[in-house]
């Protein structure tokens, strides 16, 4: 593969099509934050406010800001949201799940994912500009979720034998990174104990060590569940699970924790792909039983951004075929199909066929977390790839070099 070709593309798409989109369009210059309802053109079609999509959005200008070019451009991007988010993000020290267009409450959060997203969002402006109130509310926010999950685990201790409590690999999944973005914040001692507690929590129950499967749903203590839900396997959630357990092998150099988040990804791509068709399924079922669910088989834009990620950044830590094989296969799929060829920005949701189910880029469910956080991890793992490749090939020059000289 031509790494460095591979790796100006995907540079290009981030910093040519889908970051202009968001600095365009999805500032409410009115009341603060950013409209999560945009058609394909970038007008507003409706006012709520998703506060999770507003603390990604925070998060991913400020990551930028941080990582790739101090713009001012960027951090005032990220400024917009994170006043709004302080503003008008909580009721009664919770936060919230939606605010309507001024920062009404309009719903509550039913898990812990938006408060973890807020101290993601925190962590990075905070880094960005060294105010003290965010990285206060971002290391508040963390040792509240934190609270607030072990007493809800001891609480279905005391309650076994009632209703059926699964559990989702979204909440583990957005702790472990909450963690990893507030780690500088925290105490070391607790951060260490959180973050071993919930790898342990996706390694131990949610990682099915039998037939090597990541499930989307457990019963507490991780017991399987053979029903519609907990049969019911998600790629998006375990890629992005693997490649934040990468985040974290990077920082350890725990070698063996990559290779696990690698054959995590690998095992839930062979069961997840649309074979005939192309294209990962929005759900597959663990037993291959019928589904329920009439979107079963739609391919979501990030998915696949999370699985071009985890498979570039997969081959850069294990060097596995395997890896380029599936990188290869998603890259195909997802160039082809996903992104807007008449306007920035991609599709959210495909059919089986890879013909777009709507044309809106901004919606309750999608943001520009997953393409800017995921094409920007592409991006680099595709470079340093290409810089390996690079130097084995001056190394085996220098050898054959050598040796004619010897």
């Amino acid at each position: 593969m031509e790494f460095s070709k591979l790796a100006a593309h995907y540079q290009e798409s981030l910093f040519r099509t889908i970051i202009p989109f968001w600095i365009k369009h999805s500032r409410d210059t009115v009341c603060g934050g950013y409209y999560n309802a945009l058609t394909s053109q970038g007008d507003v079609f409706d006012t709520d406010k998703v506060i999770p999509l507003q603390a990604q959005q925070v998060w991913a200008f400020s990551f930028l800001y941080n990582q790739v070019d101090a713009l001012p451009q960027w951090l005032e991007l990220a400024r917009h949201g994170a006043d709004f988010l302080i503003q008008h993000g909580q009721y009664e020290n919770r936060w919230l799940g939606v605010v309507d267009r001024r920062g009404r409450p309009v719903a509550p959060a039913l898990t812990v994912e938006p408060a973890c997203l807020v101290a993601m969002a925190f962590a990075q402006f905070y880094t960005a500009t060294g105010e003290p109130e965010y990285a206060d509310m971002a290391q508040q926010t963390v040792l509240t979720v934190v609270s607030d999950r072990q007493q809800q685990h001891e609480q279905w201790e005391e309650q076994l034998g009632g209703f059926r409590p699964l559990k989702h690999l979204r909440e583990p999944m957005a702790l472990l990174k909450a963690l990893l973005e507030t780690r500088s914040l925290l105490d070391p001692d607790f951060y260490k104990q959180a973050t071993e507690a919930v790898i342990n929590e996706i390694q131990n129950e949610f990682f099915d060590k039998r037939i090597t499967v990541l499930r989307a749903q457990v019963l507490p203590g991780g017991s399987f569940c053979d029903s519609l839900a907990g049969r019911r396997l998600h790629g998006g959630y375990g890629f992005e699970t693997a490649n934040y357990l990468l985040e974290v092998a990077d920082l350890t150099g725990n070698r063996r924790l990559a290779q696990q988040a690698v054959q995590m990804a690998l095992h839930l791509a062979d069961l997840c792909w649309d074979e005939p068709s192309g294209g990962f399924f929005q759900y597959a079922d663990l037993k291959d039983r019928p589904s329920v669910d009439s979107e079963w088989d739609r391919k979501l834009w990030w998915i696949h951004s999370e699985a071009l990620a985890i498979f570039s950044r997969g081959y850069i830590h294990t060097r596995q075929n395997d890896c380029l094989k599936w990188f290869r296969k998603t890259h195909e799929y997802t160039w082809q199909h996903f992104p807007d060829k008449t306007h920035q920005e991609w599709f959210a949701v495909l059919d089986r066929k890879g013909q777009p189910v709507v044309s809106s880029k901004a919606t309750p469910e999608k943001g520009c977390y997953h393409l800017i956080r995921g094409l920007y991890e592409t991006w680099r793992a595709l470079e340093s790839a290409a810089a390996t490749d690079q130097n084995r090939r001056e190394s085996r020059l220098e050898t054959r070099l050598g040796r004619r000289i010897g």
